[in-house]
Formats: C-alpha cells, sequence, structure tokens
C-alpha cells in the first residue's frame, strides 16, 4: 500500500467552555490576502475566524460574534458581492433561524449579524450555495431537521439586497424527509431526520440537481421532484462527483452520526453507481464499514493521481461519563482512487477526532491539505491543519 504522509499542525485553540463542543467549522481568504482563512464557532462563546499566517504557530484568532444555539454545517460564501466572504449558518434544535454574518473588510470591524429566514421549525444541519434552478440565479439551500414529521428542504435565492431580513421568496422542496432507525432513543416512531447536501448535476442533462440524504430533487416546471436512490443510510454527509471517470457523477455518502443515534456497531461509506435510468435506485459500492460517526467527507485528489479521492474523518464514540474514545480511536482516512472507483484506505491519522473536516489548499501549492475540529476529549477546542507533502510510493 503507497504512503501518504501528512503532517500534522494545530493552527488554532478555540477554547468555548462550558460550551459541550465546537460546532460550526468552514474554510474560506476571509481577508483577500489570497490563503484560505478557517472560522470556527461554538453552540454558544465565540464564533472567530482563524488568520492563515503559516505553520510555524498558532494563527491569530479574530472574533466574528458571540454565538447562542449555532447549528454545524454552514458555509463560507460572499453573500452581498463586495468581493469578500461572509458567514451563513442556521440554529441548532432550539432555534427556527437561519442567520449571516456580514464581513466588514477592516481588521477589528463588527460582523453584522442579520436574518435570512424563519421557518418555525428548528435545527438546520446542512447549508448548500449554487444555481439548482438552471437559470443562473444562485440560492442558498438549507436542511431543517425538525420539520413537518423529518427534514425539510428549503431553496432561498439569494436577494439583491441581503442585509432586509427575512430574505423574500422561501420555497420548500421537500418536507417531512426521515429513513428508518428503530435505535435511535429519542424517536419513538423511528423516524431519523434525513441529514447532508450537495449540490450537482446527477442525471446528466447539464443543469445541477440537489441531494439530500437518499433522495435527490430536480426542479422541474417550477416546482420540485424528489427521486430516491439509496435506501438505510441515516445520518449521512453526501458528496458528488465522477469517480470511475465515465463523465457521470456518482454520489457519495458516510453515515455521521450513527453512533450518536443508538447504532453503536458504526456506520457505512459508500458510493452509488446511477444506472440507464437515474430516477430509479443506484448500484450501491460499500466501501467502508463501522465508521464511528465519519461527519467528515470530502472529494478531491488528494494523491496527486488525477482520480477523485475520497476523504472520511470519525467523530469517533465518546464515554458520556468521561468525554473519552471508546471502541476504536476515531482515525482521519484517505481512500486513495487506483483507477475506476477501486479504493485502496491510508490511515493518515489516529486517536484525534475530527468532525466538518474539509479539504483545501492551505499553502497555495496546488495540493490538498485537510483542516478539522474535535468533538471529544482532550483535544476538543483544538483546530488541526494536516498538511499534504505530496503522494509518496513506499
Amino acid at each position: 500500500m503507497g504512503g501518504l504522509r501528512f503532517q500534522k499542525r494545530v493552527i488554532g485553540i478555540v477554547d468555548n467552555s462550558p460550551a459541550e463542543f465546537n460546532t460550526f467549522s468552514a474554510v474560506g481568504d476571509i481577508n483577500g490576502d489570497g490563503l484560505p482563512d478557517v472560522v470556527v464557532g461554538g453552540r454558544s462563546g465565540r464564533m472567530v475566524w482563524l488568520e492563515n499566517q503559516g505553520f510555524d504557530g498558532l494563527w491569530a484568532q479574530h472574533l466574528i460574534a458571540e454565538v447562542e444555539m449555532l447549528e454545524c454545517g454552514g458555509s463560507v460564501y460572499d453573500i452581498n458581492g463586495d468581493g469578500l466572504p461572509d458567514v451563513v449558518c442556521g440554529g441548532d434544535w432550539r432555534s427556527d433561524e437561519v442567520w449571516w454574518w456580514e464581513n466588514p473588510g477592516r481588521p477589528g470591524a463588527k460582523w453584522l449579524k442579520r436574518l435570512v429566514a424563519k421557518t418555525g421549525h428548528t435545527q438546520f444541519h446542512d447549508t448548500a450555495i449554487g444555481d439548482v434552478t438552471g437559470d443562473g440565479k444562485v440560492s442558498l439551500v438549507f436542511t431543517n431537521q425538525h420539520g413537518d414529521g423529518g427534514t425539510n428542504i428549503y431553496r432561498l435565492p439569494l436577494p439583491k439586497d441581503p442585509s432586509a431580513g427575512p430574505w423574500p421568496g422561501l420555497e420548500l422542496v421537500a418536507e417531512g424527509k426521515w429513513e428508518y432507525n428503530p435505535k435511535n432513543k429519542w424517536l419513538p416512531d423511528g423516524r431519523q431526520p434525513e441529514e447532508g447536501l450537495a449540490i450537482g448535476d446527477v442525471d446528466g442533462d447539464g443543469l445541477n440537481e440537489i441531494v439530500c440524504g437518499t433522495h435527490w430533487y430536480k426542479h422541474w416546471e417550477g416546482g420540485w421532484l424528489s427521486h430516491r436512490f439509496a435506501i438505510g443510510y441515516i445520518t449521512t454527509k453526501v458528496a458528488v462527483g465522477d469517480l470511475d471517470g465515465d463523465g457521470r457523477q456518482e454520489i457519495v455518502l458516510s453515515e455521521g452520526d450513527p453512533c450518536i443515534y443508538g447504532r453503536t456497531e458504526g456506520g457505512r461509506l459508500a458510493w452509488f453507481k446511477p444506472g440507464a435510468d437515474p430516477e430509479t435506485f443506484w448500484e450501491e459500492h460499500v466501501i467502508g464499514d463501522g465508521l464511528m460517526d465519519a461527519h467528515s467527507l470530502q472529494l478531491g485528489d488528494i494523491s496527486g493521481n488525477g482520480r477523485l479521492d475520497i476523504l472520511v474523518g470519525e467523530i469517533g464514540l465518546a464515554d458520556p461519563e468521561t468525554d473519552m474514545y471508546i471502541n476504536h480511536p476515531p482515525r482521519l482516512i484517505v481512500y486513495e482512487n487506483r483507477g475506476g472507483a477501486v479504493f485502496t484506505p491510508h490511515v493518515i491519522d489516529e486517536g484525534t477526532g475530527t468532525h466538518d473536516a474539509v479539504l483545501a489548499e492551505l499553502r497555495s501549492r496546488g495540493i490538498l491539505d485537510i483542516v478539522g475540529k474535535p468533538l471529544h476529549a482532550s483535544e476538543k477546542w483544538r483546530v488541526h491543519a494536516w498538511l499534504n507533502p505530496g503522494f509518496q510510493k513506499e
């Protein structure tokens, strides 16, 4: 097996005690200097951005806002078109609102928090931004887990004046989406709300669709068509890309929170290939199982072979009394694509859990590095970078 020799660095310590952990993290060039920075926010406490200053020490922290009831799955995107990325994120199980924070573009200046949407339902686990209607207009898509019997999915076109909230044009894409999970002690009816969100052209017509959980959604004649491509996958993270090089997009799912919701045996990582009719079930290819909450899922050419590899990171299963890991130590794994979607796993870190890790060119070298944060154990306030020196054969 080839070697992927990543170098682990601590780039920040964002201590939001006494909060349980930091929920939100994302990457974007906040100050416009050409280098990706990292945004981190606690469920309550501070949301900050870490300024990319190289890897000889901790990055400088800049306050975005004091936050409460913050969920994960937000985005960094230039909402108002001023050339600087802003922050979008929704509330947790106690909030029915989605917000954005306007980047002031000046060190030390205040970021303004503005309302995006108020749905009447709580918890917004995922956001994605792109053209999903085929008309060239960019939309914010988000999931609302405590919807009408399951997850509601909404679309909001970015308005000309995003400072005035809530934004007009809130559109329901789907409502009450769930997968059966009899092991969830908090859900006596077994209805596990769907999670995970991605945008991509999954039916090959040149236009983007929305993928959420085990379904994909197509904008059609002013409404939305729903198609199921898989079944039985819960609390998913979702990615879309051409894994086998056939020119068509495949869908990748990792089960992000099965242990938290009762499946202590762990979850799966799988990719799904469309057949001649993408509106029917897709062909399932399981490439990993028993993963301890693989809440990080990214696609990219990590190994430098010109193909899409898969990055997966485990949160790790924690003892509720000690907050320490049990079962096996959490791993950060790169599944190297050997061609034709044949994958070889490389464990590049073991013992540090990670949540919502992302791939980014942190050093502008054309090589994908990794940024992530734990939820548990002694490292939970740290922000890590794993530096990719390039692929080396043993």
